[in-house]
């Protein structure tokens, strides 16, 4: 890559070989540099097609140019920090918006605004170690801008972090399917008129079935072979009020989504409801 300009001390306009026009993403790439010097690998964190869009026609210049050089460098740090907590790769989509959400709630914090989300517990237990990986994260932030943001960030960060492990499933999608979870809980506390345990196992439990069933209706991976059909007329008969809350969650999801849920989805609903309210 070969230096054009420097947009702020770590992000510069570079060229390839082919004279492509490139954002570059770095530590200090943007200092002290001549026009057609060359900038090696080692300095790239990340790259961008200068003339780029994102899927809602974003140009990503405009993004770029909008968040704060220092904020980009540190959401790379913290993007660095929990790809290696969770194991998963950011792509430059999920990074863009991690970055842009950042300077976001920066600003917001430094003029005194918050906001409540009503969401904080489900999406803890829905998604532990995301939630983990965003307190790490908040605490980073403090420690290198002495700016504390507000816990409200916790969930937005965890969003943030389920959507870069899942490519197919954009940040919309996480914070709908994170809202259809305390649907389906207010359901069945309705139906069995009780306050369910957020501190059991089988709480746990059922949000984590949750959550990778609601990923599998995502990409239409569902079962193609259905149970022994006695084995599910024994389940419904055994536990005739559990199936009836999980038939209601199925009328739910078909009335929201579409989703046409099989009978083995039913009786996994349906155990797991059992076991939740059993308690």
């Amino acid at each position: 890559m070969y230096f054009i300009k420097k947009i702020n001390n770590n992000v510069a306009l570079a060229k390839d070989e082919n004279s492509i026009e490139w954002i570059l993403l770095g530590k200090g790439i943007g200092f002290g540099k001549e026009v057609d010097s060359l900038i090696e690998s080692k300095e790239i964190d990340r790259r961008f097609k200068a003339q780029g869009e994102l899927e809602n026609h974003q140009s990503i210049s405009n993004i770029i140019n909008q968040i704060n050089g220092n904020t980009l460098q540190l959401a790379t740090d913290v993007s660095d920090q929990v790809a290696e907590y969770l194991g998963i790769e950011f792509s430059n989509y999920n990074y863009l918006a991690l970055a842009d959400h950042l300077n976001f709630a920066l600003e917001r914090t430094k003029q005194g605004n918050n906001y409540p989300n009503e969401f904080r517990w489900e999406v803890q237990s829905l998604y532990p170690k995301e939630y983990q990986a965003a307190e790490k994260s908040l605490d980073y932030i403090k420690e290198r801008t002495n700016i504390e943001l507000p816990k409200s960030e916790l969930t937005f960060f965890t969003y943030h972090y389920v959507s870069a492990q899942n490519k197919e499933t954009p940040l919309e999608d996480t914070i709908e399917l994170t809202a259809m979870v305390n649907q389906i809980l207010e359901i069945i506390s309705y139906h069995f008129q009780m306050k369910l345990d957020s501190s059991s196992m089988n709480y746990a439990r059922f949000l984590t079935h949750l959550r990778y069933f609601m990923i599998r209706q995502l990409k239409h991976d569902t079962d193609s072979k259905d149970l022994d059909p006695m084995i599910g007329s024994v389940i419904k008969e055994k536990y005739p009020r559990a199936y009836e809350a999980a038939n209601k969650i199925r009328v739910y999801l078909k009335t929201t989504k579409k989703w046409n849920i099989s009978n083995n989805e039913m009786m996994y609903l349906t155990l797991h409801i059992w076991r939740l309210t059993r308690e």
